[in-house]
């Protein structure tokens, strides 16, 4: 997930106002989790990414999983069988 947006942008596609993000932003207010799910769906993130990693997992492996999802079945698959033989060749 990597927008170059303003507080503008992301303002007029999440449907809050730029001066509600700035005190999010520099965290003079926690904000609800509708503004959490509305801050995600304009980046076409999911809201727990805005909320920090995935105990244990990089933000590479979030990307990953992410990536993995949009494949077909047999994709995917085949992607978990090359994921193994890795592994074991650690």
């Amino acid at each position: 997930m990597s927008h170059k947006w303003t507080l503008e942008r992301l303002a007029q596609e999440s449907g809050l106002s730029p001066h509600y993000l700035s005190t999010v932003e520099t965290g003079r207010r926690d904000p609800s989790v509708s503004t959490v799910v509305a801050i995600a769906k304009a980046l076409g993130a999911e809201p727990g990414e805005l909320l920090g990693t995935v105990k244990g997992l990089s933000p590479a492996s979030i990307e990953a999983a992410r990536l993995f999802e949009s494949l077909s079945d047999d994709a995917r698959e085949v992607v978990l069988r090359m994921m193994r033989i890795l592994r074991r060749r650690r």
